[in-house]
């Protein structure tokens, strides 16, 4: 992740232009994949929680949570959504490719392509080896990521992003040699006579085989991926895919995977009217 990214002028802005995420049906997917992995989780880690969208989701009763991430601003944005019923959600600030806590979790996830800010090899392998020293010997790791074909698919350009007390500037760029995106935001906050402030934001992307290579090397011993939304094992073709990796072998058939393609098919087709 860059330095400049996620700090004092996106942090106040973020919310507003991610209103349109989907994030009940993120957080409805991840529900029912750990049904599916016939998992129950009491301790929960967001990885790269941002704004802490996701991880107000998963404080349920009974339920620990914390979020962590790199940036100070936009945690202190997640903190100021806390209430007094939420005292079990807890907010760390640390790197992803270099954090421990002092308790394991029965489930790690990461959403909204955070994992693909990790530019190098490297980095992933740092990332995924921490994920594993805090995840309890049965729990599960769950991220998403865009694929190469989805980054490399982007159109370069530039819009404009306006709120009540806000204009941003949105530069998409693509470099196909690196395989990166990047996008470079100009911000400027009513009010303020600083002038614009500048981030830039990175993507980059990795087969899907490394991937899977790179979490088995870490200590993962099964590892599945599938098309984002769906039961369906993924492929590079695809553009949002979601691993599901376990520190012991996946108790799960293929009849159960069957059976969970149809339900949640139908299910989703129901409630979002697509497929």
């Amino acid at each position: 992740m860059s330095r400049s990214a996620y700090t004092y002028s996106f942090a106040r802005i973020y919310d507003d232009i991610m209103s349109g995420v989907p994030y009940d049906l993120w957080y409805e997917y991840l529900n029912e994949l750990l049904s599916f992995y016939n998992e129950q989780p009491r301790k929960i880690l967001d990885l790269a929680c941002g704004t802490g969208n996701m991880t107000y989701r998963f404080a349920e009763k009974g339920k620990k949570v914390v979020g962590l991430d790199g940036s100070e601003q936009m945690l202190a944005v997640a903190q100021k959504k806390m209430s007094d019923s939420e005292g079990r959600i807890e907010f760390v600030q640390a790197d992803l490719r270099d954090f421990s806590l002092p308790y394991k979790f029965d489930f790690v996830f990461s959403v909204f392509d955070s994992i693909n800010y990790i530019l190098t090899r490297r980095g992933l392998r740092k990332v995924f080896a921490n994920v594993k020293q805090v995840l309890e010997d049965d729990g599960i790791f769950i991220f998403d990521m865009n694929t190469i074909h989805r980054l490399m698919s982007i159109e370069p350009g530039s819009s404009l992003f306006t709120g009540e007390n806000y204009s941003c500037v949105w530069m998409d760029r693509v470099d196909e040699n690196s395989k990166k995106w990047s996008v470079k935001l100009k911000i400027k906050l009513k009010g303020e006579e600083n002038g614009y402030y500048e981030e830039l934001h990175e993507e980059t992307s990795y087969p899907l085989s490394d991937v899977k290579a790179l979490l088995k090397e870490t200590g993962f011993k099964e590892v599945d991926v599938y098309k984002a939304f769906t039961f369906s094992t993924a492929n590079d073709s695809n553009n949002r895919v979601y691993f599901a990796a376990k520190k012991e072998p996946m108790k799960t058939s293929v009849g159960d995977l069957i059976k969970k393609k149809i339900t949640w098919f139908f299910s989703k087709l129901f409630r979002y009217g697509w497929s």
